[in-house]
């Protein structure tokens, strides 16, 4: 007999031992609810129901709660009622490790050899390394395999709460509501460019259990927002798998300044699991395409300096453009397909929550066509006053056209500010304040545009 064998039965052994009139245990979950939160934390309702057989004061095993568990967040309530004295959490499950730390000091059965068929008994005196100490005669063996007669009745199968209560009936129904840690869920999003002007869009809802518990034929929803949480160190996942339904779809709502999202479906959640679950796909949404340069404009005479453009990915989130949901943050990643029709990764990008009607900007990377440079043509610096002249020179050194972005602003303690520039003709801009002008530069393959600017500061 192998050990998993002698453990099969020690557990039945367990169910058995434990069958007294005080002790009851709670039967598998239902109806099982679970809201998950992107802060590594999830609230989980269940009902169960337990038959007594015999009423009044019992000890009652509710098994299968989750190893990262908040205890302080249980909140059961019973029909009929029941008065509850108290709770205990036992970790302390069936392993060999934790049989071996029981019956230390106390009797145990073993063989001696491989070929042994006799069973013997003795005192487990240590663990390290094992050694039995023969009943009869006080010789001290190395055991071949060891046999466990008894086991614990507060050692469970599986994590369990213990409940001190007293009931008067014999079918107990059980509405258990807790939070527990190590259940997290993030988005992550894919888009396709079709071609200049339209793209597609995929979002998947990723959920991360490593709580200790699965959650079988579960409703879910997420909550995107950031609550008040004490955060925890994110643990590895084990596995992935990926659930993709179309026949319905999640819908979203407010909830007290978050946004909920329901998943039509019922899914099991294992331990140890990562599930992905299809939220968002819609198709031809318009979006643009440029570059762009930004940076605060200090008054100093810095000569020549080149500059760098990041290239936007941006659209608009409204029903009208073919979207119009609430975006929770999370990772977007962008592809296009080359000359040769092949897929390419061309950038990725976190992005926060995003209200429905607002726009989405995505920054995929740098532009490696576009060149430019700003040159100082004239600086002064007096007690009264501050000026600074300069040109900026643009270059498309690519084959399609490009939209170029600056954005230039100028920060000013005190006095007069006044601005002039020669934007014109492919140029045109837009005052977003008193100190702030974005400049737009349409650029067609190897086309070039220079710009004038200057911005002087007299104190007042």
């Amino acid at each position: 007999m192998n050990y998993l064998s002698m453990l099969a039965i020690s557990t039945s052994m367990l169910l058995a031992n434990q069958s007294d009139t005080n002790l009851a245990f709670a039967n598998n979950p239902k109806n099982i609810s679970l809201t998950i939160y992107n802060q590594n934390i999830a609230m989980v309702s269940e009902e169960r129901n337990a038959k007594i057989k015999q009423a009044g004061k019992i000890k009652l095993m509710y098994s299968g709660i989750p190893t990262n568990i908040d205890t302080s967040s249980v909140v059961a309530s019973f029909s009929p009622k029941a008065k509850l004295f108290s709770q205990n959490y036992s970790f302390n499950t069936i392993s060999y490790d934790s049989l071996l730390n029981y019956h230390l000091g106390k009797s145990i059965h073993y063989t001696e050899k491989s070929d042994s068929v006799e069973i013997l008994e003795g005192t487990l005196i240590s663990l390290s390394p094992i050694l039995i100490r023969e009943k009869n005669y006080g010789a001290i063996y190395q055991p071949y395999q060891l046999f466990f007669p008894n086991i614990p009745k507060d050692m469970a199968v599986k994590p369990s709460l213990f409940w001190n209560l007293e009931t008067t009936s014999n079918i107990l129904d059980i509405n258990l509501r807790y939070l527990t840690r190590g259940i997290s869920w993030s988005s992550d999003y894919n888009i396709n460019l079709l071609d200049n002007e339209r793209l597609n869009l995929n979002a998947w809802i990723t959920i991360d259990n490593n709580s200790g518990a699965t959650y079988k034929n579960a409703d879910i929803s997420v909550v995107a927002g950031d609550l008040n949480v004490k955060k925890v160190d994110r643990i590895s996942l084990m596995a992935m798998q990926k659930s993709k339904r179309r026949s319905k779809s999640i819908k979203s709502e407010s909830l007290l300044g978050y946004h909920l999202y329901k998943i039509p479906f019922k899914e099991t959640i294992k331990d140890k699991e990562k599930k992905q679950i299809l939220f968002i796909e819609k198709e031809g949404i318009k979006y643009s395409r440029y570059s762009i340069y930004t940076q605060k404009f200090h008054f100093y005479n810095f000569g020549e300096r080149e500059l760098s453009f990041t290239q936007i990915i941006e659209f608009k989130n409204s029903i009208k453009n073919r979207l119009g949901i609430p975006l929770p943050k999370g990772d977007v990643r962008v592809y296009k397909k080359d000359s040769s029709n092949q897929v390419r990764f061309v950038g990725s990008k976190n992005i926060k929550n995003i209200a429905k009607e607002e726009s989405v900007k995505i920054a995929i990377g740098k532009h490696f066509d576009i060149v430019g440079k700003e040159t100082i043509k004239k600086y002064i610096k007096t007690s009264k006053e501050r000026f600074i002249s300069y040109s900026i020179n643009l270059k498309n050194r690519g084959n399609e056209n490009e939209i170029i972005k600056i954005k230039k602003s100028i920060p000013v303690n005190r006095g007069k500010l006044i601005i002039k520039d020669t934007c014109s003709n492919q140029c045109s801009k837009i005052n977003e304040n008193a100190f702030t002008n974005i400049y737009n530069i349409s650029l067609k393959p190897n086309e070039e545009y220079t710009m004038d600017l200057s911005y002087k500061n007299i104190y007042e």
